[in-house]
């Protein structure tokens, strides 16, 4: 059961130069030309470049965006390879709706006593940088801007950074994700118009029949299934409670949602335990599901919560690793806040020192034929980022990004539930006032690493607000 694969970004290039300096000869622009290709071809290591070639006018820089357009690509990428006229690119760059990051760097690293005329040259594209700039921001064109030089490491790492934001942005754009059942009545915060979510974000919300799941779980192939349960006894430790019959029943629900999911190419879903409870189409809860897809990369949200599914999806795509979570009990004593839900969380985020246990939910809130399995464990310490996608006033969506650790602890006797302990990085009466006040839902998506820049990212190329506590 690999986890979903990442795709590459589909990044433009487009390189710039003066077609003034064309009267001087060529040798300028064969060896700009040739800078370019050194730039591809780093660029190339982590995305799919198209680079139309060094565009020296107007008419050429329209030509190479409209090739972007026609390949498709999630971000375009100026470089000033000499200075060139903002107004050779302006109107193309206005046309396009594809995001723009201008890379502000150059072939020389340093100005020293050694500096000849030719250096000048072929490293003065800074002002043309000034000058698109300023022509975009007084178009109102939005645009993105990276500086720094072309071989260092912490630069080209932002610059990836934007092109990973851009690439799950134009996925976010094509994305659906499922709902199962209906959102929890009277949970407002995480309440959603689903217009709204799909204009600003792009997500569609697929409505899940719960008899299409059902007639799925009965229908499921008998080997499939005891490869399912088999991996599970491999992976997890089995308690002596968990039956047969609630193992095999969760099994074939995570097996029939991981079909529709594949199916109707979702990237995840949320549901919620009351509505699959009162509509008894199902026969158990998908604890167990939630805890295995999201172990494959799919997003997920309790209580109905399609925000929250995006988010831990959008985590799961800038860092190859998310949960979902939520913010249960504050501990004053030790500046932390116990992170815990009802019995879903990604169990390859478990503390390796513990083992993973497959049991019977202790839930109980809803009358179910066979008793929902679940796993239990321990995250692993470590840096984390936590994201909630909230709507606050004038129907406007904002991320709400804060960031601290996971403290290293051992799970706590009495908690069987996916649990762990989260140090915010200031003191917890004001981190928990700050987040209030910024709107942050109860639920939210969990990744390992300090990547609050990341999520930045995402947020500025989608034209939503942000606040980072």
């Amino acid at each position: 059961m690999e986890s979903m694969t990442h795709n590459r970004a589909r990044i433009g290039l487009l390189g710039l130069f003066f077609d003034l300096y064309l009267g001087t000869g060529d040798a300028l622009l064969k060896t700009q030309e040739a800078f370019a290709q050194k730039l591809v071809a780093r660029l190339q290591e982590m995305n799919d470049v198209v680079f139309p070639g060094v565009c020296t006018n107007r008419e050429e820089v329209d030509r190479a965006v409209a090739l972007m357009e026609r390949e498709s690509v999630d971000f375009i990428v100026v470089v000033f390879l000499t200075y060139a006229p903002s107004l050779y690119v302006l109107p193309a760059l206005q046309r396009t709706l594809r995001p723009v990051l201008v890379f502000n760097t150059q072939k020389l690293y340093a100005v020293t006593e050694k500096l000849e005329p030719a250096d000048t040259s072929e490293n003065h594209g800074m002002h043309g940088v000034q000058d698109l700039a300023n022509t975009l921001l007084r178009a109102g064109r939005p645009f993105h801007v990276v500086t720094g030089f072309w071989e260092d490491t912490d630069v080209l790492a932002e610059v990836q950074a934007w092109c990973d934001a851009a690439r799950a942005c134009r996925e976010l754009s094509q994305a659906k994700v499922g709902l199962l059942g209906h959102p929890m009545e009277s949970m407002g915060d995480f309440g959603l118009d689903e217009t709204a979510i799909f204009a600003q974000v792009g997500v569609h919300v697929h409505h899940l029949a719960m008899r299409l799941v059902a007639d799925r779980a009965v229908s499921a192939p008998r080997a499939e299934i005891d490869e399912q349960m088999a991996f599970d006894r491999e992976h997890f430790k089995v308690d002596p409670d968990l039956t047969p019959e609630q193992h095999e029943v969760s099994s074939r629900l995570e097996w029939a949602l991981r079909q529709v999911l594949e199916e109707r190419q979702l990237l995840g879903f949320a549901s919620h335990f009351l509505a699959i409870g009162n509509e008894g189409v199902l026969d158990t809860l998908p604890f167990l599901a939630a805890c295995k897809l999201l172990g494959e990369g799919y997003g997920y949200g309790a209580e109905g919560d399609v925000t929250s599914a995006i988010a831990t999806w959008l985590l799961q795509r800038l860092t190859g690793e998310a949960t979902f979570t939520e913010m249960f009990t504050m501990d004053f004593g030790g500046g932390t806040v116990l992170m815990s839900h009802m019995g879903e969380g990604n169990w390859r985020m478990a503390h390796d020192r513990y083992p993973v246990v497959l049991g019977s939910s202790p839930f109980r809130m809803v009358a179910l034929r066979v008793a929902p399995a679940s796993l239990g464990f321990a995250y692993r310490p470590g840096p984390v980022t936590l994201v909630s996608i909230t709507t606050v006033d004038k129907g406007r969506l904002r991320f709400v990004i804060t960031e601290g650790e996971i403290v290293d602890t051992p799970p706590i006797p009495a908690i069987s539930r996916v649990h762990c302990r989260f140090r915010p990085n200031q003191p917890l009466p004001q981190f928990l006032t700050r987040y209030s006040e910024a709107g942050g839902s109860h639920h939210q998506g969990m990744a390992y690493g300090h990547v609050a820049a990341r999520a930045v990212k995402v947020a500025k190329l989608l034209g939503v607000e942000y606040e980072i506590i």
